[in-house]
């Protein structure tokens, strides 16, 4: 069930990329008010969430792996790796931003750095969906705010993420099914 969640997910990234970019997009770009309060904290956002994160994390995973001796965390720090990997797709869609800028928008790349340390941190911990969620909705509206990127590059980032994180954590063992990714959200059942 994992691999069919996940291959629903990678088809998906794939073909929302595929557009230039959508209605969706285009309404909020020219709907979404910007006042200058809202630019500044969205700035500030950006400035931690994102690669700033995205490296760190991976840098901590790295030092307590090796400290450790943990073949889980060495896992966890590939897993982190291969997620942020999505990222390199970005030049075979090649979409063009809301602003003139010199990469392509899409897949977005500070959605990708956390979305990418969320997985990673509920695949390890088991918990943390809700803040998760939490971190990459924050991410995401901040880099529409300041015009860097699409609706669609932020969903797409984070399609990608999770389908092809899916793949890597059940492939590296991880995982063997999306359900110990929340178990807080999946009842156990009732033996008679």
């Amino acid at each position: 069930m994992t691999r069919a969640v996940a291959a629903v997910l990678v088809i998906s990234w794939v073909l929302l990329g595929l557009p230039e970019m959508t209605g969706l997009d285009v309404w909020v770009h020219d709907e979404l008010p910007r006042p200058e309060w809202l630019r500044a904290t969205a700035f500030a956002v950006s400035l931690v969430m994102g690669p700033t994160l995205g490296w760190a994390f991976a840098a901590v995973l790295f030092v307590l792996a090796w400290k450790r001796r943990d073949p889980r965390l060495w896992k966890a720090l590939a897993l982190h790796a291969i997620c942020c990997a999505t990222l390199l797709t970005r030049f075979l869609f090649d979409r063009v931003r809301p602003i003139e800028y010199h990469l392509p928008s899409y897949p977005s790349g500070h959605t990708v750095a956390v979305a990418s340390v969320g997985f990673t941190m509920v695949v390890l911990l088991r918990r943390g969906v809700l803040w998760a969620v939490l971190a990459v909705l924050v991410a995401g509206f901040a880099r529409i705010v300041l015009e860097m990127h699409w609706v669609t590059d932020v969903v797409g980032a984070v399609l990608g993420v999770t389908g092809v994180g899916l793949l890597a954590a059940v492939l590296l063992g991880l995982v063997t099914s999306g359900r110990e990714l929340v178990p807080h959200l999946v009842r156990p059942r009732r033996r008679p």
